[in-house]
């Protein structure tokens, strides 16, 4: 009889142990260790995010060599724009133009000899450095939204605090 107790004992024991163990596992909104098999919730909504900037721009992200940079004498073609950048700063700051069109990007910098070093946020062409009263063309390969952050060459940073974007959207 004593070892039917004891039987009875340790069974409800064990009982109880599994049951608390697959509670663990049922519901884990009390667990505070997070588990690393899981997607953060914000993966949803970067992905929509990423989605939605993509779908408005032709599902095309810019990359490596979808610009292309001339120099003055390399580039024989009518630019489509001009955009000035004087006083450390672009004077327009949006533009839209086609697939293929060519702006030409003026450092209008007369008084001062302010150099300015062109950087591509989307990485589509190497930074370039253009000097005081020089210009620049960038021929647009593929479509997509283009930043050209306006950089002092002597830091690599922006000139003002609040920096300096040209976008122009491809289409």
């Amino acid at each position: 009889m004593k070892s039917a107790k004891s039987l009875t004992f340790v069974l409800l024991l064990l009982t109880l142990v599994v049951a608390v163990g697959i509670s663990g596992c049922v519901d884990s909104s009390n667990n505070t260790t997070p588990d690393n098999n899981t997607t953060p919730a914000n993966n949803t909504t970067n992905n929509t995010t990423n989605n939605t900037t993509n779908n408005t721009t032709n599902n095309t992200t810019p990359g490596p060599g979808s610009v292309t940079v001339s120099r003055p004498g390399e580039y024989n073609g009518t630019p489509v724009q001009t955009i000035i950048a004087e006083n450390r700063e672009f004077t327009t700051h949006n533009t839209s133009i086609s697939v293929g069109d060519t702006l030409h990007v003026w450092n209008r910098e007369m008084n001062t000899p302010y150099n300015h070093l062109y950087h591509s946020e989307e990485g589509a062409f190497e930074d370039v450095q253009v000097n005081a009263k020089y210009e620049i063309y960038f021929t647009f390969n593929e479509p997509g939204v283009y930043h050209i952050d306006l950089y002092n060459p002597d830091t690599g940073t922006f000139y003002m605090s609040s920096g300096d974007v040209l976008t122009v959207t491809v289409t």
